[in-house]
């Protein structure tokens, strides 16, 4: 872990970007990645999510790539061509969450933990990853669409901060809540 100066009580520590459907996060958080990995003076860790090809559904394949490696991690399957029920590979969500744990083990200063989206609502997914960077007291970065935000508001409660689906805006904060603003 890299040691920098404390972040500001004012930034929470906790941070989610909330974005409308349709909207495509996972090229806004490879652009934050990109720019705070460039800095060259914070160690990053976690998965940010992106779509892949295309499902014989007509849906694209949900992907979660490590911050690190660069490797992706299928959490969707192809169910065929008529289907229209949940996609999501549990088996790959759990594959998937141990780059976040692996993140918070190793201490990072950022830690990417992709979508609170409807398994985190139901109390799965990646909720246990996001409580434990929180006691570790690592920055962590959330994304969400927006009818999300009841069961997050039940899940994080009132100390984090809502951010727009903007790089500079989602930077600024990583900056301030590691301490680097």
């Amino acid at each position: 872990m890299t040691q920098t100066s404390p972040a500001s009580p004012a930034v929470p520590a906790l941070a989610v970007v909330v974005y409308e459907p349709g909207f495509d996060v996972g090229p806004l958080l490879a652009a934050v990645r990109d720019r705070l990995a460039a800095r060259g003076d914070m160690s990053l860790g976690g998965v940010v999510p992106r779509f892949g090809d295309l499902l014989a559904n007509g849906r694209h394949a949900m992907l979660l790539e490590d911050v690190v490696s660069g490797d992706a991690t299928a959490i969707s399957q192809d169910l065929g061509a008529g289907a229209d029920s949940c996609i999501l590979d549990v088996d790959g969500l759990t594959r998937a969450r141990l780059a976040i744990t692996k993140a918070i083990d190793d201490g990072v200063d950022l830690v990417f933990v992709g979508k609170f989206a409807k398994q985190e609502a139901a109390g799965h997914g990646v909720r246990e990853e996001i409580a434990q960077a929180m006691i570790a007291g690592i920055p962590t970065l959330v994304v969400m669409r927006d009818g999300q935000t009841g069961a997050w508001g039940d899940f994080a409660g009132d100390d984090f901060l809502t951010l727009p689906p903007d790089v500079d805006a989602v930077v600024a904060w990583a900056l301030s809540a590691t301490g680097r603003a």
